[in-house]
C-alpha cells in the first residue's frame, strides 16, 4: 500500500526551489529574531528638556510619542513595569527652576545594553541631555494638586515597514535567481523524458546537449540509444522489404507453371497463390508506411472521409457518413485515405456495415468508425493493432486479411500525429477512433 508520503513526490524543479525557499526563511527568520528582539534602532528617545516642556504644555517631540495630560489631587501612584527616578527627576526641577521636592518621575528602564542614568559613566551628561524610552509619569506639585504628563513611546511602524520591505525584497531578489538555476539543471531533464515518451523516439530530433555534465552525460547516451534504434528499424525494414519484393519473381514463375496442372488442381494451387501475393503486397505497403517521405499538404478531412465512404456505398457496401464537419488538417491525402479506409473496411468485414462521423474540437478532429458486429473481448482489444495479430480466430481470407490492416492505420495516424483508439460499444459492435491535430 502506498503511503501518504510516497505519493507526495514533487519535481526536482519543486525541489530545488523550496529547498532554497526554506534556506532562506531560515535566515531571514534569525535576521528577524535578531533585529525585532530589543526596540527599533531608529527610535527616537525623549530628551529630559523635552519632558520638562511638557509640564509647560510643549506640544510631544516628532516620533511616535503619545502624550496625556491630566490634574491629580495626589502623586501618581507607581506602576509595574514603572521605576522612580530620582536623579532624572532633580534634572527636571532644575530645569523648571522649581523645587525638586516637587517633581516626581517614573520611568520605564532603558532597553537592554543602555546604561541606566544612575550608573552612566563620567562625564555625565549635562542637564536636559538625559534620555527617557518607552513610557514615563511625570508629575509636578502645583497649588490645585498635581499636574501630570503620562507619555508612551509606540511602535516605529516607518523602521518595522522598511525593515520587512527589504527582507521581503532579499527574499525575491534571491529566489529569482535560484529558480533560474534550478530551471536550467531540469529543462534538459523534461527534454529527456518527452522525447523518450513519443511514440518513435527514432523520429524525434536528437536532445540539445545543455546544462550540467551528468544532464550532459544522459543526453549523449540517449541520443546514442535513439540512433541505434533508428539503424535497427530501417535494417529491418530493408530486410523485410527485400525478402517480399524478391518472393515477387518466384510466385510468378510458379503462376506460369500452375498453367500445366490439371483445372481442379490448378483452381486451388492459383488460389493460394494469389493468397500468398496479396500478402507480400500488404506486407510491402505496411513497411512502406513507417517511412515519412510524403509530402503534407492542407487539406479538408471531411472531404477525404465523404469521397471514400461515397465509392464504397457505389461497390455495394453498406457505408455511410451520419456527421461530417470541416477539419482542416495538414497530412498526406493518400495515406489518410488508407488509413480511414482500412477501418471502414474492417467495419464492413465483421460487422456488415460502417457508419462514419467526423467531430471537430479547439485543437483536434475526431473520426469515429462504428460497426454492428459482435465487437471484441476486452481482454484482447489493445492487441488490434499488434502486426499480423487478427481479431477473427481464423485465417480464412474470406473472414479476415493478413493482420496488417489496422496496424497500418495505426502506424499512418501516429505518423501525422494524431492517435488510434478502439473500444466496444453499449449498443454491440466496435467504434475505431482517429484522433488528428488540427492546421492551426
Amino acid at each position: 500500500m502506498t503511503s501518504r508520503l510516497d505519493r507526495f513526490n514533487p519535481s526536482i524543479l519543486t525541489r530545488i526551489v523550496a529547498l532554497v525557499a526554506a534556506t532562506l526563511l531560515l535566515a531571514l527568520g534569525a535576521m528577524m529574531l535578531v533585529t525585532f528582539r530589543g526596540p527599533p534602532p531608529h527610535a527616537r528617545p525623549m530628551m529630559l528638556g523635552e519632558a520638562a516642556a511638557l509640564l509647560q504644555g510643549a506640544n510631544a517631540p516628532a516620533g511616535s510619542w503619545t502624550v496625556t495630560r491630566y490634574q491629580s489631587d495626589r502623586i501618581p501612584l507607581t506602576e509595574t513595569n514603572l521605576v522612580q527616578d530620582q536623579r532624572s527627576a532633580k534634572q527636571i526641577a532644575l530645569l523648571l527652576a522649581a523645587p525638586a521636592t516637587d517633581i516626581h518621575l517614573m520611568r520605564e528602564r532603558p532597553p537592554m545594553g543602555m546604561p541606566e542614568p544612575d550608573m552612566a559613566f563620567a562625564p555625565q551628561p549635562g542637564p536636559g541631555r538625559m534620555m527617557l524610552h518607552g513610557a514615563f509619569i511625570l508629575a509636578r506639585r502645583t497649588a490645585d494638586g498635581w499636574q501630570v504628563v503620562q507619555a508612551r513611546q509606540g511602535a516605529n511602524s516607518s523602521w518595522y515597514a522598511i525593515t520587512l520591505t527589504l527582507m521581503a525584497g532579499i527574499f525575491i531578489l534571491l529566489l529569482l535567481p535560484a529558480y533560474w538555476v534550478a530551471r536550467r539543471i531540469t529543462q534538459p531533464i523534461r527534454r529527456l523524458a518527452e522525447g523518450a515518451a513519443t511514440e518513435r523516439p527514432e523520429r524525434a530530433e536528437p536532445l540539445p546537449l545543455k546544462g550540467p555534465p551528468e544532464v550532459r552525460a544522459v543526453g549523449v547516451a540517449y541520443n546514442h540509444m535513439r540512433t541505434r534504434i533508428a539503424d535497427y528499424l530501417n535494417e529491418r525494414t530493408a530486410m523485410l522489404v527485400a525478402i517480399a519484393h524478391d518472393l515477387r519473381t518466384p510466385m510468378t514463375r510458379l503462376s506460369f507453371r500452375l498453367e500445366e496442372l490439371p483445372d481442379s488442381t490448378r483452381t486451388r494451387a492459383q488460389a493460394d497463390v494469389e493468397e500468398m501475393r496479396a500478402m507480400v503486397t500488404t506486407l510491402l505497403d505496411f513497411m512502406r508506411e513507417g517511412t515519412d517521405n510524403a509530402e503534407r499538404v492542407r487539406m479538408d478531412l471531411s472531404a477525404i472521409v465523404e469521397t471514400l465512404a461515397d465509392d464504397l456505398a457505389d461497390m455495394g457496401q453498406d457505408v455511410a457518413v451520419t456527421l461530417s464537419a470541416r477539419a482542416v488538417i495538414r497530412g498526406d491525402a493518400g495515406a489518410l485515405r488508407r488509413c480511414i479506409g482500412n477501418l471502414v473496411e474492417n467495419a464492413v468485414r465483421y460487422g456488415g456495415s460502417a457508419r462514419i462521423a467526423i467531430a471537430v474540437t479547439s485543437r483536434h478532429a475526431t473520426v469515429t468508425v462504428e460497426d454492428d458486429g459482435p465487437g471484441v473481448p476486452e481482454t484482447t482489444i489493445e492487441r488490434l493493432c499488434e502486426p499480423f495479430y487478427r481479431g477473427e480466430a481464423s485465417r480464412n481470407r474470406e473472414t479476415g486479411g493478413v493482420g496488417l490492416g489496422l496496424s497500418i492505420a495505426r502506424t499512418i495516424a501516429e505518423r501525422h500525429g494524431g492517435t488510434l483508439a478502439f473500444a466496444n460499444r453499449a449498443e454491440g459492435g466496435l467504434r475505431a477512433s482517429i484522433t488528428l491535430p488540427l492546421e492551426r
